[in-house]
């Protein structure tokens, strides 16, 4: 499986028994000898050391301790998505571009389908976009040396709201669209204006030029603008496009505290919440056991 394979290549990568600073450690003197601690310094700035900069997602290392930690969790969570896409099961030519692809979750859900015969594809072509190169630099190298005749692998380094010009003019069309905690970063990193600007341009891409019995599956952390995350953003979008049915819905979330222990309303609640991986192999990062996200399914359909 596509999935243990990368993670086996991450956790070789990172294995340091005696757990000195990486001699390129893009922190320097502020390096905590532990790149599971610089995740928590991004994910939670309060944590970082008093006067040390911004801690940012630019290095190789954090790489493969995030894919090690994230990737049974966020790989399970589009399993789950695209178990409800029907009209993929009996696709023989799968066509992927996935917005905010870092590790390639989304690829590794749809190669573990495969195997669990859900999918029954004899091709596969993949486009990731992240913007970036530097930090997934082995991870897409691992990914791409497992590509064959009939799996293809290819990857964008650029900011996606810069890349969508480039999509929307071109020919490529594909039949899943996959956008992987994506709004959430944006509403950190990009301005309103260049959200909804990638949010127009999205949608007259995808109504003009996107194919009927197309799938975009939106999973993103269970958080509004004003808590961190971007899920309004979901039905900003569901909003520009045209011919389209729809469902929503949100994992309880088992490791959450107070007000946001079971999830915020939205849409459903999904019945199963439960990574699919064996993580015994994966103990050492901390990996979560259970899903908690938030999810949007769209399917063009046929117009009236």
């Amino acid at each position: 499986m596509m999935l243990e394979t990368i993670l086996s290549k991450c956790d070789a990568r990172y294995e340091r028994p005696d757990c000195e600073q990486c001699v390129d450690c893009s922190y320097g003197g502020c390096c905590p000898r532990d790149c599971e601690k610089c995740l928590d310094y991004i994910h939670d700035p309060s944590h970082a050391p008093d006067g040390a900069p911004e801690r940012k997602y630019d290095c190789t290392h954090m790489a493969d301790v995030y894919t090690c930690k994230y990737s049974c969790r966020y790989t399970s969570e589009i399993m789950y998505a695209l178990e409800r896409c029907i009209s993929l099961h009996d696709l023989s030519d799968f066509k992927v571009l996935s917005f905010g692809c870092g590790p390639c979750t989304d690829l590794f859900a749809i190669d573990a389908l495969r195997e669990n015969k859900t999918l029954i594809y004899d091709r596969i072509e993949y486009r990731g976009v992240d913007y970036s190169e530097d930090v997934w630099h082995w991870v897409h190298g691992d990914i791409k040396s497992m590509q064959t005749l009939k799996s293809r692998f290819k990857f964008f380094y650029k900011d996606a709201c810069e890349l969508i010009h480039e999509i929307a003019e071109g020919t490529w069309t594909p039949n899943l669209i996959v956008f992987q905690y994506v709004f959430s970063d944006m509403q950190k990193h990009s301005s309103r204006a260049d959200i909804y600007d990638f949010i127009n341009t999205f949608a007259e891409y995808f109504n003009s030029k996107v194919a009927p019995n197309t799938y975009i599956v939106l999973n993103d952390v269970n958080l509004g603008r004003d808590y961190g995350g971007g899920r309004e953003y979901f039905d900003l979008l569901l909003n520009k496009l045209e011919n389209v049915i729809y469902n929503k819905g949100h994992f309880h979330n088992d490791h959450g505290k107070g007000y946001y222990a079971s999830g915020y309303p939205y849409g459903k609640e999904f019945p199963e919440n439960a990574n699919r991986f064996d993580l015994s192999p994966w103990r050492s990062y901390s990996p979560f056991d259970t899903c908690a996200s938030a999810q949007m399914i769209i399917k063009k359909v046929v117009k009236e």
